[in-house]
């Protein structure tokens, strides 16, 4: 079993357990990474148990299903948007796991085995309190009041085209279709952007600046949480079908800080 893999065709190769493939996806958006996220990355490769797919803007074009384009929004996301709509992307078309570009110590291997029930959508680890992305779901319920019934989003293994997946690439999309104009106005020019949310002018113009200081467009339409506040409420809608028994580091990233 190779520990990491770069292509569709490499990807065709490996096994597939309960109907889905043993794998973990991951997105680098292009670049070196620094010294911490390297070692970060070698760490993961080593302890996760199963092949890594590093998606990068090289190859992101191998994966992408001809009859289901990736949104044209693409290409103005910041780096952080773009790894948040693929991994919902590579959820829905392919399945297989999802972890972020950080250092873990637990081994994933296991975790297909739960997908012997075929009522198992989704494998997480319990979200902490505090974790949850601030939104309502469309029943009113306040995300974060609801931690402990939803998974982090940062590291799962799910099946992929479950209702769940269908309704989070669904979702997204839609607000992709929304902020589309003004994407193509001010899209994406550092890799952690965000929205500039301020309802005071005071405080709105020094977070400009400040934004402008650090390189990033305050302009830009996106929050910060763009995948957590379409996989927390559909978490929750669907939480008879998701499992939080993924394996759980002790120490957050493996105490690596990552930024």
């Amino acid at each position: 079993m190779p520990k990491q893999i770069n292509s569709k065709k490499e990807f065709e190769l490996l096994e597939v357990q309960n109907g889905v493939p043993k794998v973990i996806w991951g997105y680098w958006a292009g670049g070196s990474m620094n010294a911490s996220r390297s070692k970060s990355f070698e760490i993961l490769l080593a302890n996760i148990g199963v092949t890594v797919c590093l998606v990068n803007k090289e190859n992101v074009t191998d994966f992408v299903d001809k009859k289901y384009p990736l949104h044209p929004a693409f290409e103005y996301l910041s780096a952080v948007h773009q790894s948040d709509y693929l991994r919902a992307y590579l959820l829905h078309h392919y399945g297989g796991g999802w972890h972020d570009i950080k250092a873990t110590l637990m081994n994933y291997e296991k975790v297909w085995g739960h997908f012997s029930d075929p009522n198992i959508y989704l494998v997480g680890k319990p979200e902490v309190k505090g974790g949850p992305a601030k939104v309502f779901d469309k029943d009113g319920r306040w995300m974060p009041d609801y931690w402990s019934d939803l998974v982090s989003a940062i590291a799962w293994v799910g099946r992929p085209n479950t209702p769940l997946s269908h309704d989070l690439i669904k979702n997204m999309e839609a607000h992709l279709d929304a902020n589309f104009e003004l994407l193509k106005q001010n899209p994406g020019v550092h890799p952690r952007e965000k929205k500039l949310e301020a309802s005071n002018p005071i405080t709105k113009l020094f977070k400009t600046i400040d934004f402008r200081f650090k390189g990033k467009n305050p302009n830009y339409p996106l929050v910060w949480t763009f995948f957590g506040d379409f996989f927390h409420p559909l978490n929750y809608l669907y939480k008879n079908h998701i499992s939080n028994q993924l394996p759980v580091d002790e120490k957050k990233n493996a105490g690596i800080y990552h930024r």
